[in-house]
């Protein structure tokens, strides 16, 4: 049984064999944001280009992204929707990053993630673009194209799960999900197959507090 409370630089396919099905799952995988899917492209939400490895920027995010091995476990959300789609799901979460004007258009950027942690859909709005933020965070932003902010992940720790959950995070990427569990006193262990980004989450877990006060 792997130790709770670190992440791990290893392939999580292979460290998921050792993660017992009743962890809460959380996590944002490459779900080929880099890829021009054609049902995409029909759909209108397509990013717009084709993708070559030299394209992206997360490892293994130039090619379609199998999720089956994430729906073991019952409990889970997982960001990616409608890349990636859960049979099983009960709610969505709707992460709004606050419109902005581009070409005399406001256009609202949104991420989504699918859960069977609640039924219905949750909208969160954290400004996430570039220097344009939340004005009530100073939250550094790292090398990992895709970081979350540590504010969206604390509401979604927070309202979703319990103080005696273990959090799970096989795409750990630089660390948010397992840093917002730790400062929220839940248990927690990462997988992460870039050493680049594990070293970068390892440091800011180091440099973690225990808790935090509610501050949103």
């Amino acid at each position: 049984m792997l130790e709770l409370d670190k992440i791990y630089n290893m392939d999580c396919l292979d460290g998921m064999k050792q993660i017992p099905d009743n962890y809460v799952l959380i996590t944002d995988p490459p779900y080929g944001i880099n890829l021009n899917l054609k049902w995409l492209s029909d759909m209108n939400i397509t990013h717009g280009k084709k993708a070559n490895k030299s394209d992206a920027k997360i490892i293994q995010d130039e090619k379609p992204f199998d999720a089956t091995h994430l729906f073991k476990f019952k409990k889970r959300l997982i960001f990616g929707f409608p890349y990636i789609y859960d049979p099983n799901a009960t709610g969505w979460i709707v992460w709004d990053k606050q419109p902005k004007i581009a070409e005399r258009t406001i256009v609202t950027p949104v991420e989504i993630a699918s859960t069977t942690l609640r039924k219905g859909f949750d909208i969160f709005r954290y400004m996430w673009g570039g220097y344009m933020r939340d004005c009530f965070t100073d939250e550094k932003r790292y090398k990992h194209p895709t970081q979350k902010p540590i504010k969206l992940m604390h509401r979604i720790i927070e309202k979703f799960t319990k103080e005696n959950d273990i959090i799970f995070d096989p795409y750990a990427g630089s660390g948010t999900t397992l840093v917002a569990a730790k400062q929220l006193n839940r248990n927690f262990i990462g997988f992460e197959l870039s050493k680049e980004y594990c070293d970068i989450a390892e440091k800011r877990l180091a440099n973690a507090p225990e808790r935090l006060d509610k501050w949103f």
